[in-house]
């Protein structure tokens, strides 16, 4: 370990030495930096003799003019110019980074040189004039004495010029800065030389960056390519997207800024891009590693990347000097990224030795080139780009890259085989632990069979019945079995078939419903157009049902407007059974080859929700085992009919399955007993069975206790729908698969009209595939079949409790609401009557007698749950008014526009709350005189009353309503109207309905329904 340690600090220490020493011999080789002695502005080089290649810097003393634009001057200014060094900013100068000035540089060469010169401006902050010789050669931004009038702009400059007649050069800058609170002016050095050589330097610097930019596109377009047709591994898309952030940076801020010579940025703009591209290049950096791995990383790494996107996007809305001022932070995540990825990269080691060099030696490079160009910059030396210490990290993390990849190639081909093998294993398992387990189940069949054979005539009817249950269960596990053995069987051979005769109808009615939710999320219907007279086939139910789920299951998949049906016709001996959607539709390609195994869907269907998989194999499987066939036909964005055969079942079976799907009236003491049940069993919890199977309800009926419940068995949800219209019920128990009405469908009814705690449904699922559709479909609980007793019991208490606490709860609500006769309502009745028995005495004998009923009716809290005459609420409604009018005399007018009454039922406390609403919130808000009408109208034809409650009171806003009928108003009054809105739903199926207008007042009705006519 120590020496391995050692190793890797000596090829640290060499890698280092050498990048350095390569990029000092490249400087040496193409950049060779004269500095002529240049003092108080003045440069003689009339001596000068130019060797080939040589430029030089043009660093020392220039004359400076701060806060003058000579070249706008009608003459040079008289003023004596300091002189200030180049490169170097004029913080010094002028005493702040922001304002502008010239500056001045002669230049004295040989008469009779008439050679043309290059000067190459790289950058002057932040825009600029060039003249030479008192002409204009080139500009950046917008020169101005002010900030309003001044555009900044940073380009590289190339001007090319010639001496005058005499050999001079009259070289002036012109610059101003109002937007870079760094500094302002010349802070890069200035090359001079001939034409040809500065030309050739600026060639070189072009070329090394186009090379650099083309290597990384190329390495951000294959990497993007093998993300999405490969594995998508983050560390490739990472990988790219630091490839592209570089690429970005090499040709927009780097050198030449190539593209923008092309695509010119705002300063702003630009200064925030550069900003930005720094936190991708870290993040992406980071992101190419094994950060994860890291100790307490991954509580910090979310912090650090939600840091640097809030860090971006809020330097978009800042100006200039206050980017500049977070630069610290930019710092803060630079150093975390080198840290960051050096110790990964040291972790890297120990999981992948053969690529730890590579990895260490882009990093080495990246950080080689980083530290460079910021040592250089820090001293203000331009020199030309450097391209290789890119090249070289590009180059190792490309190999590194390529190697993952076919490492990753050869273990997963590993895998596949090992996979191959531990499936081999896993179907055998199945089939030795089916086997194991028949032995003991055998027992127990062959054994219950013998004693209910031995002991026929002495076991009592409801034994041999308990015990037959007991065999149909075992035969059901049995079954079970079999379908693990199937597994096996579809691989080596064709598995057995439980064939009866079976109606489609009911099958296939569950199966929609429990498919249905995931269709209704696309908004697709599906439509089953399978009558129930339909005739029976002669198939596996198990293996129909499995049948239509893929089917039907594929549909939903690919079908994202339009509809799904479900139909079938009798074609000779056979029922031809048709799914048909309005999907993508199918290729006529992939339609060749759809059954196949593991056929997946085309790339070009863009199947983003999974292509063809085993499901259509399997299906094809299984038809064809009951000696049908199945076919598609489809055309490519259009509709798709998938269409299998089963064989039609003897008409004398399919008589008998059509007799036992009809519906059996209700006895009628079974009615009776309904509408009346037995008071000595009042207390226990009403329990309402449902199930289109006799023998399952018979197995029900004998596990369920009848000394712990009441249970009432029907055969079809539509008696049960009946059944809970006539009484209270405590527990629903139902079925799943059932025709017509299927136990989802049931649920979604009793959930109209009751919530989970007035009503608990409990369903009976056939597996794991019906558990989501059950409670999606707002079931409290589900059990799957073969139903265990013990469990059974178990559930069904725990829901009678929550139905019963939750009763309890809002007995208690009612009773608390019934008892809040207002304190000042009382004391202001009170102050009436003693009014009036100095005043009217029969008139305080009329008022204590309206005080004594409303009070009397208020307490009957016996009646909370019944309905009680329309003439009786209207009584507690006339007390409560002549009251209130006694009290406010004159102020309060009541209405009344009844019809006729009789034959009317409504809840016990239904009007009068909302009554009093009226007159509390309408129209003693409103502070003046108002009118109170309640209106009762007979609709004979609709088979309903209408009841209001109206004022021309204050009113209340329209989100108001919405907030007391879902109760979430604060108010004491919203619990009565959310109270009776409630009770309303639970005996009619409707609620409250409120219209109101702000300052209008307020309309509250219902409607109740009437008796039905003889």
């Amino acid at each position: 370990m120590k020496r391995d340690t050692i190793r890797s600090g000596i090829f640290v220490i060499l890698c280092i030495i050498s990048l350095s020493v390569l990029r000092l011999i490249w400087a040496g080789l193409f950049q060779e930096n004269i500095t002529p002695d240049i003092q108080e502005g003045k440069l003689d080089l009339s001596s000068w003799e130019v060797e080939e290649g040589q430029s030089m810097l043009l660093d020392g003393e220039w004359e400076f003019y701060p806060s003058h634009f000579l070249m706008q001057d009608d003459v040079f200014s008289a003023e004596v110019p300091e002189t200030i060094q180049v490169p170097h900013g004029w913080k010094n100068n002028l005493g702040s980074p922001f304002g502008y000035g010239t500056y001045r540089l002669q230049v004295r060469v040989q008469p009779e040189d008439d050679r043309n010169f290059k000067l190459y401006i790289p950058n002057i902050r932040t825009s600029s004039e060039i003249y030479v010789n008192g002409q204009i050669v080139a500009e950046t931004g917008r020169l101005a004495e002010t900030e309003a009038a001044y555009v900044a702009d940073i380009m590289p400059k190339t001007v090319t010029f010639s001496a005058d007649e005499n050999g001079n050069i009259d070289l002036v800058i012109q610059a101003a800065n109002f937007i870079d609170s760094r500094d302002g002016g010349i802070y890069l050095s200035l090359r001079f030389g001939t034409d040809e050589t500065i030309t050739r330097e600026i060639q070189l610097t072009n070329y090394s960056q186009v090379v650099i930019a083309a290597i990384l596109f190329m390495h951000t377009v294959y990497t993007l390519i093998i993300y999405f047709i490969g594995g998508r591994d983050r560390k490739v898309l990472s990988f790219s997207l630091l490839a592209f952030s570089l690429f970005s940076g090499f040709l927009f801020y780097t050198g030449e800024k190539l593209l923008q010579q092309f695509f010119n940025l705002n300063y702003e703009l630009e200064f925030w891009m550069i900003h930005t591209v720094y936190l991708i290049i870290f993040y992406a950096l980071v992101q190419c590693t094994d950060h994860q791995k890291l100790p307490y990383w991954n509580k910090i790494f979310p912090f650090f990347q939600w840091g640097m996107a809030v860090l971006a996007v809020v330097t978009i809305f800042l100006p200039m000097p206050q980017i500049l001022a977070l630069r610290p932070i930019y710092n803060i995540f630079a150093f975390f990224t080198v840290v960051v990825t050096s110790t990964s990269i040291i972790l890297m080691f120990k999981n992948n030795p053969k690529a730890k060099n590579l990895m260490l030696l882009g990093f080495i490079a990246i950080s080689n080139h980083g530290i460079w160009n910021y040592i250089w910059s820090g001293k203000s030396i331009y020199l030309t780009f450097y391209p290789f210490d890119m090249l070289m990290a590009v180059t190792c993390y490309t190999i590194v890259w390529f190697q993952r990849y076919f490492q990753k190639h050869k273990e997963t081909k590993d895998l596949a085989e090992r996979l191959k093998k531990v499936n081999e294993e896993k179907d055998q398992f199945l089939a030795n632990t089916s086997h194991e387990f028949r032995n003991p189940l055998n027992s127990i069949l062959l054994l219950s069979k013998a004693v209910r054979d031995r002991e026929e005539t002495n076991l009592s009817k409801q034994s041999m019945t308990e015990l037959n249950t007991v065999l149909n269960v075992g035969q059901q596990m049995n079954l079970l079995l079999a379908d693990l053995l199937e597994t096996r069987n579809l691989q080596v051979n064709k598995p057995s078939l439980n064939r009866q005769v079976i109606a489609l109808n009911p099958i296939i009615t569950g199966i929609i419903d429990a498919l249905r939710f995931s269709s209704d999320l696309k908004n697709v219907p599906i439509v089953n157009l399978i009558s129930k007279d339909f005739p029976p086939v002669y198939a596996d139910e198990n293996r129909v049902k499995q049948i239509l789920f893929n089917l039907i299951g594929n549909a939903i998949k690919f079908t994202h407007q339009g509809s799904i049906t479900v139909s079938a016709s009798i074609k000779e001996y056979d029922a031809e059974i048709q799914v048909t959607d309005t999907g993508i539709g199918i290729s006529e390609e992939i339609q060749k080859r759809i059954f196949q195994p593991y056929e997946q869907g085309h790339p070009e269907n863009k199947m983003s929700e999974g292509g063809f998989g085993l499901g259509l194999n399997i299906t094809k499987q299984l038809v064809e085992l009951h000696g049908g066939k199945i076919q598609v036909s489809s055309k490519k964005g259009e509709k798709t009919t998938f269409t299998f055969t089963l064989a039609l079942a003897r008409k004398e079976a399919a008589a008998l399955v059509f007799e036992s799907t009809v519906e059996k009236p209700v006895p009628k003491e079974d009615k009776k007993q309904t509408v009346q049940p037995n008071k000595k069993n009042a207390q226990m919890p009403s329990v309402l069975v449902v199930d289109d199977n006799p023998s399952s309800l018979l197995a029900l009926k004998a596990i369920i206790p009848d000394d712990a419940y009441q249970p009432v068995f029907v055969s079809c949800a539509k008696q049960a729908v009946e059944k809970m219209k006539k009484r209270e019920w405590d527990l629903v128990i139902s079925d799943v698969m059932m025709p017509e009405i299927s136990g989802y469908e049931l649920t979604r009814i009793i959930r109209e009209r009751f919530s989970l705690t007035e009503l608990p449904v409990l369903l009976l699922t056939g597996g794991t595939t019906d558990i989501q559709a059950a409670f999606l479909a707002g079931a409290n609980d589900y059990i799957t079949k073969p139903v265990e007793p013990v469990e059974l019991k178990a559930r069904m208490d725990s829901l009678v409790t929550l139905k019963r606490v939750a009763e309890k709860q809002v007995q208690m609500e009612t009773s608390w609401l019934q008892a809040q006769i207002q304190p000042h309502f009382l004391f202001n009745t009170l102050n009436s009557i003693m009014a009036l028995s100095e005043l009217d005495v029969e008139g305080m004998r009329r008022l204590l007698n309206e005080l004594s009923n409303l009070l009397r009716s208020k307490f009957q809290f016996q009646h909370m749950k019944e309905l009680v005459p329309l003439k009786e609420e209207l009584n507690i409604v006339r007390s409560y008014l002549y009251i209130e009018q006694v009290r406010f005399g004159e102020a309060l007018q009541v209405k009344w526009d009844l019809e006729d009454e009789e034959e009317i039922y409504v809840p016990f406390l239904s009007i009068q709350p909302l009554v009093e609403n009226a007159v509390q919130h309408g129209i003693r808000n409103k502070q003046g005189k108002g009118t109170v009408t309640i209106r009762c109208i007979k609709n004979i034809s609709r088979n309903k009353a209408t009841i209001t409650v109206e004022d021309d009171g204050a009113g209340i806003e329209e989100a108001e309503m919405q907030t007391i009928l879902n109760r979430e108003s604060d108010s004491k009054s919203s619990v009565g109207i959310f109270n009776v809105d409630k009770r309303l739903h639970q005996h009619f199926g409707k609620g409250l309905q409120i219209v109101s207008l702000r300052e209008q007042g307020l309309k509250v009705f219902f409607e109740v329904d009437l008796p039905p006519t003889e």
